[in-house]
């Protein structure tokens, strides 16, 4: 999101930002206290109007910003030090004048909301300059978030540059707990709702997505991540969504008429999941992103035995061809539709897997290039060029796959003959089932796609 500034406030270098917030009753504001080294000032586009009383400090006095309707405030740079500010923001109000899952939503008295909503901070700072954020709640309240705690356990810190993609974060009552799973933390927070399944049920359900995908990537790709559950909509699992700036947090609803069954057979959170093994890249390349968590959410729970090879064949047979380029369709870069998006992106990703395998004798596969690539430090926190990242995974496996493909489909559309391809797999459908012919030239590269050694994740 594009900041609307503030204030224009110069003043002298100063230590990274430090806030402390203030939820009061009910979360239903938040009062905010900040001190920033200096410059203007922003908030997210639309959230300027559940500013109030923003206030600077001048010489032991309190000053305050007259906003205008766009969200600009005037005064003069104060004589010098760290800027400290302090303000009101009114999450309640913003919430339900919003409500917007990505900004700000209220969840039977909880409020939603990620940091970028309610942080006021500086437009311009440092590259790599860093904020801590330590956060208060009334009795029976907590906040939850996805932000890395501090190194000293003395409330979040994370930098200036990923505030805007800042995790998913809430204030209210969540029933909580937390599992170690591929040497990572996995902590799960379920807001107010009805819900018929029990904690057992949803610890197993995330042990079992983490398992997953910790198999496929070698380990758990992120250090920690919050699980944020809905409760609520029509389909048993719901809609889910990733925010990863400065630590991680995947949100999604399950309905009221969730059941066990619908936790074994659930392919969401695995592929939410799958999203965090793999950087953040820019917008143009969010087919590589999609497509990635696409392919892999079903193979790795095929290694996890959570999922039916055929199944999995099945589901590649009927959508991969989904992701073929059409009419006026270009390269995948900039692709809008669901069918490119995700379908395209899987594309690439499993003629790459083709590839490796094939070159390697079945030695090496994908799964090898993103657990070097993962290794590279190229987890979803990380903001990296698309070559960047593919170069990596080359180098993990010695071949220039990854970054020749990527220059081959990014910009121009490339034909591909799926049925000559799967025919050479030997798999096919017939009347809806999954046909395997182990006489055909790759039938051994098709059985270790669905085969690979996953890695046992620790505890």
């Amino acid at each position: 999101m594009t900041p609307s500034l503030l204030a224009a406030l110069v003043i002298s270098a100063a230590p990274a930002c430090a806030y402390d917030v203030v939820a009061g009753p009910g979360a239903r504001e938040l009062r905010i206290e900040a001190r920033f080294a200096g410059g203007a000032l922003a908030i997210d586009d639309g959230f300027e109007g559940f500013v109030g009383e923003l206030e600077r400090e001048e010489g032991g006095a309190w000053q305050p910003f007259t906003l205008d309707g766009d969200g600009h405030g005037a005064a003069p740079p104060p004589a010098g030090g760290p800027l400290h500010v302090r303000y009101r923001f009114l999450l309640a109000e913003a919430a339900r004048s919003v409500h917007r899952i990505y900004t700000a939503f209220e969840q039977e008295g909880a409020f939603l909301a990620p940091p970028s909503t309610w942080l006021v901070r500086p437009a311009s700072h440092p590259g790599g300059e860093r904020y801590r954020l330590r956060v208060t709640t009334p009795p029976g309240l907590e906040f939850v978030t996805g932000l890395l705690r501090a190194g000293d356990g003395d409330g979040y810190e994370a930098s200036f540059d990923s505030l805007g993609e800042a995790p998913y974060s809430g204030f209210g009552r969540f029933r909580r707990f937390e599992t170690p799973v591929g040497g990572a933390r996995l902590e799960l927070a379920v807001a107010p709702g009805v819900l018929g399944l029990g904690d057992d049920a949803l610890r197993s359900w995330l042990e079992a997505s983490g398992r997953a995908v910790s198999g496929y990537f070698g380990r758990f790709p992120a250090p920690r991540v919050l699980v944020i559950v809905i409760p609520g909509g029509r389909r048993a699992i719901g809609y889910g969504t990733t925010l990863t700036g400065g630590g991680a947090s995947i949100m999604l609803w399950i309905g009221p008429q969730a059941k066990q069954a619908d936790l074994d057979q659930d392919w969401v959170l695995v592929h939410e999941m799958s999203h965090l093994g793999f950087p953040t890249l820019p917008r143009e390349h969010r087919w590589l992103e999609e497509g990635l968590a696409t392919y892999v959410e079903p193979l790795a729970r095929v290694a996890a035995g959570t999922l039916d090879a055929g199944e999995a064949w099945k589901g590649l047979l009927e959508g991969l061809p989904r992701g073929l380029p059409r009419g006026q369709d270009g390269g995948l870069d900039g692709s809008s539709s669901i069918g490119r998006v995700y379908w395209g992106g899987a594309l690439f990703w499993f003629l790459a897997d083709l590839e490796i395998r094939e070159r390697t004798e079945s030695r090496l596969g994908l799964p090898d290039a993103l657990r070097g690539i993962l290794a590279a430090g190229g987890d979803a926190m990380a903001r990296w060029e698309a070559r960047d990242a593919l170069a990596r995974g080359d180098a993990a496996v010695g071949l220039a796959v990854l970054t020749r493909l990527f220059d081959r489909m990014a910009t121009k559309p490339v034909p591909v003959d799926l049925p000559a391809t799967f025919a050479r797999l030997g798999v096919s459908l017939r009347r809806g089932q999954v046909v395997y012919d182990d006489a055909r030239p790759l039938a051994s590269i098709r059985r270790s796609l669905t085969a690979f050694a996953a890695v046992t994740p620790r505890p």
